[in-house]
Protein backbone atom coordinates (compact mmCIF):
# COMPACT_ATOMS: atom_id res chain seq x y z
CA UNK A 1 0.00 0.00 0.00
CA UNK A 2 2.82 2.44 0.70
CA UNK A 3 3.76 2.17 -2.98
CA UNK A 4 0.41 3.71 -3.89
CA UNK A 5 1.16 6.79 -1.78
CA UNK A 6 3.97 7.57 -4.23
CA UNK A 7 1.42 8.37 -6.91
CA UNK A 8 -0.47 10.58 -4.50
CA UNK A 9 2.64 12.52 -3.52
CA UNK A 10 3.80 12.99 -7.11
CA UNK A 11 0.42 13.96 -8.60
CA UNK A 12 0.80 17.68 -8.11
CA UNK A 13 4.15 17.76 -9.88
CA UNK A 14 2.71 15.74 -12.78
CA UNK A 15 -0.34 18.00 -13.04
CA UNK A 16 1.94 21.04 -13.16
CA UNK A 17 3.30 19.60 -16.42
CA UNK A 18 -0.17 19.18 -18.01
CA UNK A 19 0.31 15.45 -18.20
CA UNK A 20 -2.02 12.56 -17.48
CA UNK A 21 -0.92 9.28 -15.97
CA UNK A 22 -3.14 6.27 -16.64
CA UNK A 23 -2.83 2.83 -15.12
CA UNK A 24 -4.11 0.02 -17.32
CA UNK A 25 -4.45 -3.51 -16.03
CA UNK A 26 -5.69 -6.85 -17.28
CA UNK A 27 -7.68 -7.31 -14.08
CA UNK A 28 -11.39 -7.97 -14.30
CA UNK A 29 -13.40 -4.70 -14.41
CA UNK A 30 -14.93 -5.39 -10.98
CA UNK A 31 -11.48 -5.62 -9.38
CA UNK A 32 -10.34 -2.39 -11.03
CA UNK A 33 -13.48 -0.61 -9.81
CA UNK A 34 -12.68 -1.70 -6.24
CA UNK A 35 -9.10 -0.47 -6.66
CA UNK A 36 -10.35 2.86 -8.04
CA UNK A 37 -12.67 3.28 -5.02
CA UNK A 38 -9.75 2.54 -2.70
CA UNK A 39 -7.58 5.13 -4.49
CA UNK A 40 -10.33 7.74 -4.13
CA UNK A 41 -10.63 6.86 -0.45
CA UNK A 42 -6.93 7.51 0.15
CA UNK A 43 -7.09 10.60 -2.10
CA UNK A 44 -5.07 9.31 -5.03
CA UNK A 45 -6.33 10.59 -8.35
CA UNK A 46 -5.01 7.94 -10.73
CA UNK A 47 -7.09 7.05 -13.77
CA UNK A 48 -7.47 3.30 -14.20
CA UNK A 49 -8.62 1.39 -17.24
CA UNK A 50 -9.35 -2.24 -17.91
CA UNK A 51 -7.59 -4.12 -20.70
CA UNK A 52 -8.96 -7.59 -19.96
CA UNK A 53 -8.67 -8.61 -23.61
CA UNK A 54 -5.07 -7.20 -23.83
CA UNK A 55 -5.81 -5.02 -26.87
CA UNK A 56 -4.02 -1.96 -25.49
CA UNK A 57 -1.07 -4.02 -24.31
CA UNK A 58 -0.68 -5.60 -27.73
CA UNK A 59 -0.58 -2.14 -29.36
CA UNK A 60 2.53 -1.40 -27.31
CA UNK A 61 3.88 -4.97 -27.43
CA UNK A 62 3.57 -5.33 -23.64
CA UNK A 63 3.66 -8.90 -22.39
CA UNK A 64 3.55 -10.42 -18.94
CA UNK A 65 7.10 -11.30 -17.84
CA UNK A 66 6.41 -13.55 -14.90
CA UNK A 67 3.28 -15.35 -16.08
CA UNK A 68 1.72 -14.72 -12.67
CA UNK A 69 -1.00 -12.27 -11.69
CA UNK A 70 -2.37 -9.46 -13.81
CA UNK A 71 -0.49 -7.31 -16.27
CA UNK A 72 -0.27 -3.71 -15.05
CA UNK A 73 1.12 -0.92 -17.21
CA UNK A 74 1.44 2.81 -16.54
CA UNK A 75 1.18 5.23 -19.47
CA UNK A 76 2.11 8.93 -19.54
CA UNK A 77 0.07 11.03 -21.97
CA UNK A 78 1.04 14.62 -22.72
CA UNK A 79 -1.22 17.64 -23.15
CA UNK A 80 -1.55 16.95 -26.90
CA UNK A 81 -2.74 13.39 -26.29
CA UNK A 82 0.52 11.76 -27.30
CA UNK A 83 1.70 8.76 -25.30
CA UNK A 84 5.15 9.76 -24.07
CA UNK A 85 5.94 6.27 -22.88
CA UNK A 86 4.81 3.31 -20.85
CA UNK A 87 6.19 1.32 -17.97
CA UNK A 88 5.64 -2.33 -17.19
CA UNK A 89 6.96 -3.89 -14.00
CA UNK A 90 4.99 -6.60 -12.26
CA UNK A 91 7.22 -6.80 -9.20
CA UNK A 92 7.79 -3.19 -8.18
CA UNK A 93 4.70 -1.03 -7.88
CA UNK A 94 6.76 1.95 -6.72
CA UNK A 95 8.75 1.82 -9.96
CA UNK A 96 5.56 2.88 -11.79
CA UNK A 97 5.12 6.25 -10.08
CA UNK A 98 8.86 6.93 -10.10
CA UNK A 99 9.03 6.19 -13.81
CA UNK A 100 5.93 8.32 -14.50
CA UNK A 101 7.39 11.30 -12.67
CA UNK A 102 10.77 10.94 -14.39
CA UNK A 103 9.05 10.74 -17.79
CA UNK A 104 6.96 13.85 -17.12
CA UNK A 105 9.97 15.83 -15.95
CA UNK A 106 12.18 14.63 -18.83
CA UNK A 107 9.53 15.53 -21.42
CA UNK A 108 9.68 19.12 -20.21
CA UNK A 109 13.45 19.21 -19.85
CA UNK A 110 13.12 20.19 -16.21
CA UNK A 111 15.16 18.99 -13.27
CA UNK A 112 13.16 17.78 -10.29
CA UNK A 113 15.24 17.19 -7.15
CA UNK A 114 12.79 14.56 -5.91
CA UNK A 115 13.21 12.54 -9.13
CA UNK A 116 16.97 12.89 -8.98
CA UNK A 117 16.99 11.36 -5.49
CA UNK A 118 14.89 8.29 -6.39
Amino acid sequence: MSENWGFGKSQRRMADHNTVVVGIGTDEPRKLRRLARFFRYIRIDLSLACDSDSRVGSLYDVRRDTGVGNLRVTYVIDEEGVVQGFHHNELSISSHWRWALQTVVAARGDVDPVVADT
